[in-house]
């Protein structure tokens, strides 16, 4: 991997509270509508990886907490969460340490867990101090990332080590990424800027901050092309060729509004994420099932989904098989951008059962809507397990 300028974000400005989505690869084919399109689009996105577009594949780092900082336009400093920002019942917008801190002891999840919470106040307070040196004085607005370390890393056997959520990485100290961690006390990275009211626009100011002591992590793209598998793609190619008005018509908006149908496509995000924790095998093969033990869904729309699949097999049988084959390639990919020689990042994954290499994937920039590439049989998995 090597180190890139920081790119523009290829997202349009969106509310806050609302949140910039970034799509699973492959549930574009439900997500983007006609699936047609959607698949169309990832299968291109995969080709034009092999043929130089990886230069726009960017590690997904797994930071938390989730924090906003920047200056009101008064020019006071403010370092919160999504949750202090968007507060209505009080003024979550902490303009101190001790702000700072009675934000979160304020919170109902204090009580339950002092001791947690307690560890996160005393990282929060310590940040923002080194937070608001960092931002300079004449800057208005906001920014919004995930903390990547509080305090500066661990050195072990030749790397840098933090783990900030599920994630394990490890850094080559002598990297270029590594020297910036070893001159840093925290490190973070920033996604988005923030409007005073709270309206999200693409990072333009990703180097401004002041001094070293906060790393803002830029981003890191892999250097070598992945190989596609010729395969998959003329067979993906096929099915998409072959069944696509089958597939846009299960899913049409049109027929799906005047059926009160039209939240058949979160169904089906909602069942695909429900597959994490079997293995995401069998896709589609137990729709039906996990339908019927949906307890979110009333009986009448159990059988009107039911009968409408039914309707509907030739297109719900081919969404699936798209879903589950650009997923086995995009896997593959993930797989050996994971493990290209020279890597200054490595991660992996651990729990009190077994650990894993790799860590949450890579972003793709693309014009469209920027796209995710997340190992979901191991990320996700691991994610969905966590205790929170």
């Amino acid at each position: 991997m090597r180190f890139n300028e920081f790119k523009t974000p290829l997202i349009e400005s969106v509310k806050l509270t609302e949140g910039a989505r970034i799509e699973h690869l492959e549930d574009l084919v439900f997500r983007e509508l006609p699936p047609s399109k959607g698949a169309n689009r990832a299968l291109q996105s995969l080709i034009n990886m092999e043929k130089g577009g990886h230069t726009d594949v960017t590690v997904k780092w797994d930071g938390s907490p989730a924090v906003i900082f920047g200056r009101d336009d008064d020019g006071n400093f403010v370092f919160t969460d999504k949750s202090g920002f968007t507060a209505k019942g009080y003024d979550g917008k902490a303009k101190s340490e001790k702000d700072v801190e009675a934000m979160f002891k304020n919170r109902p999840g204090y009580a339950k867990n002092p001791e947690g919470y307690g560890v996160l106040i005393d990282n929060m307070k310590t940040a923002y101090t080194a937070f608001e040196k960092a931002t300079p004085k004449d800057y208005r607005g906001f920014f919004k990332g995930d903390m990547l370390y509080f305090n500066k890393p661990i050195a072990e056997g030749g790397d840098y080590v933090f783990k900030p959520n599920i994630v394990e990485y490890r850094v080559k100290q002598n990297s270029e990424l590594g020297k910036k961690i070893g001159a840093s006390t925290a490190g973070i990275v920033i996604h988005r800027e923030v409007s005073a009211d709270g309206v999200e626009g693409p990072l333009k100011n990703g180097d401004i901050f002041e001094g070293n002591e906060v790393l803002v992590v830029p981003p890191v793209t892999v250097s070598d092309a992945p190989s596609i598998d010729d395969t998959s793609v003329k067979e993906l190619k096929a099915i998409i060729s072959k069944d696509a008005a089958a597939m846009d018509s299960l899913l049409d908006i049109n027929t799906l509004t005047q059926m009160k149908m039209k939240k058949l496509p979160e169904v089906f995000y909602s069942y695909m994420n429900s597959k994490v924790d079997t293995g995401l095998e069998n896709l589609g093969g137990d729709f039906l099932d996990w339908v019927q033990a949906r307890n979110q869904l009333s009986e009448p729309a159990k059988k009107k989904i039911a009968e409408y699949v039914g309707n509907n097999q030739q297109g719900f049988n081919a969404l699936w098989e798209v879903v589950a084959k650009i997923q086995q390639v995009k896997d593959d990919v993930i797989n050996q951008l994971d493990n290209q020689p020279g890597a200054p990042v490595r991660s992996s994954m651990s729990s009190k059962d077994d650990s894993v290499e790799g860590g949450e994937g890579y972003v793709l920039a693309h014009p469209e809507g920027d796209i995710k590439l997340v190992p979901r049989k191991t990320f996700s998995k691991y994610n969905r397990a966590v205790e929170r």
